[in-house]
């Protein structure tokens, strides 16, 4: 770790000239999962030294600014950091790693974040001021929420499907597979009305839509967006079910009626 620090201090240094004074910086190494099953480890440091590691969604190039991406051929602790503690949850990965230079606003998400407790409470203070949530979203993120998202990260559950992305995760309710192709418009007609009234039973819940990246072929029924620290506040896999069994009740009376 010390000469992945001392490097982040040169690198720093070097560009130092080159870059914002308004903008405070950091180097940043990442590690995620080629396969894209598994949260993503970053660890950040300035120009003194200090770093702060983040537990998170997201790459840093996706959410924040990233300037002169580098390599570090010294970067297996990284890699085999990452696989242990994927392998604390039962997860195998095949890590990759990207290195650079980032720039704040710090947009990057944590799950888990540890460090330098300076650094980090003045981030997370710098957050509050401004009605943001993102290394703070840390402090809400319980085990057993934590685990739940790293067990459904990215991954479909029967017909429901997860999407981590910034401070939320965004659900999807396909389509089932068995629905005839001239009744799907219907089902996601009478989707949309059920998922306004699902709106406004949980203040909590936005509404979302398929994000490029989810790479969701198939049509949707609904999709919603949930605060990633509120995502055991509903059973998305028992509402799925009630979902459809109103859609089929509903389209069971529609094919009855007679003209």
């Amino acid at each position: 770790m010390e000469e992945l620090v001392d490097f982040a201090k040169n690198y720093l240094e070097k560009y130092q000239n080159l870059l914002a004074d308004e903008f405070q910086h950091f180097f940043f190494g990442c590690v995620y999962d080629k396969r894209d099953d598994f949260p993503i480890y970053t660890i950040l440091i300035d120009k003194e030294g200090r770093n702060l590691e983040v537990i998170g969604p997201d790459l840093p190039s996706k959410v924040m600014s990233v300037l002169y991406p580098t390599v570090y051929l010294n970067s297996d602790f990284l890699k085999e950091k990452y696989i242990k503690f994927a392998e604390s949850y039962k997860k195998v990965v095949d890590p990759e790693l990207s290195f650079g230079i980032v720039q704040t606003p710090f947009k990057l998400s944590a799950y888990r974040v540890c460090g330098d407790e300076r650094v980090i409470k003045k981030l997370i203070f710098s957050e509050k001021l401004k009605g943001q949530k993102y290394l703070s979203l840390s402090l809400d993120i319980e085990e057993e929420t934590f685990n739940f998202i790293v067990q459904h990260f990215k991954k479909w559950k029967d017909q429901v499907f997860y999407f981590p992305y910034m401070n939320n995760i965004h659900v999807v309710f396909k389509c089932p597979d068995r629905i005839e192709s001239s009744k799907v418009s219907i089902y996601i007609e009478i989707g949309r009305f059920l998922k306004d009234k699902t709106l406004k039973k949980y203040n909590f819940l936005e509404n979302s839509y398929k994000l490029p990246e989810m790479k969701v072929k198939d049509p949707a029924i609904a999709v919603f967006k949930v605060p990633a620290d509120k995502i055991l506040e509903i059973d998305f896999q028992q509402l799925y079910k009630n979902f459809i069994e109103k859609i089929e009740e509903i389209v069971e009376k529609i094919e009855k009626i007679e003209i």
